[in-house]
C-alpha cells in the first residue's frame, strides 16, 4: 500500500514549461542574437537582411517570437522560484509571485506581438 493521498499538484506543468523554456532558449537564442544584433545592423542595407524582418511580420514568425518570449520566461522565473528555495527563502507568496509575473510576461507578448 502506498501513502499516497491522492492530492494532486501542478509542479509538472511549470517543470514542463521550465524544461521548453531552457530547451528552446538554448537552441533558438545563439540564432536570434546572431541575426538581430551581429548580422543585420552590418548587413541591414540588404535586401536578404530585410528578409529576416519580413519574417517576423508573418503568422509563423509572430508565433515562434510569442513562444521565444513566454518559454523563455517560464524557464528563467521557475529557475528563480527554485533558487529562492534553495537559499530558504522560499515562500507560497514568492513561488506564485514567479509563475503569475511569468503568465504575465506570455500575455503581454502575445498581446503586443499579435496586436500589429
Amino acid at each position: 500500500m502506498s501513502n499516497h493521498t491522492g492530492k494532486q499538484t501542478k509542479e509538472p506543468v511549470f517543470w514542463g514549461l521550465f524544461g521548453a523554456g531552457g530547451m528552446f532558449g538554448a537552441v533558438c537564442a545563439p540564432a536570434l542574437i546572431l541575426s538581430l544584433l551581429l548580422l543585420y545592423p552590418y548587413f541591414g542595407e540588404c535586401e536578404e537582411a530585410g528578409l529576416f524582418y519580413q519574417f517576423f511580420k508573418t503568422g509563423v514568425g509572430r508565433l515562434f517570437l510569442a513562444l521565444f518570449i513566454s518559454l523563455t520566461a517560464w524557464c528563467g522565473l521557475h529557475r528563480i522560484a527554485h533558487c529562492l528555495h534553495d537559499l530558504k527563502m522560499w515562500t507560497a507568496g514568492r513561488a506564485r509571485l514567479c509563475y503569475a509575473s511569468a503568465a504575465l510576461i506570455t500575455l503581454f507578448s502575445i498581446i503586443g506581438i499579435f496586436r500589429y
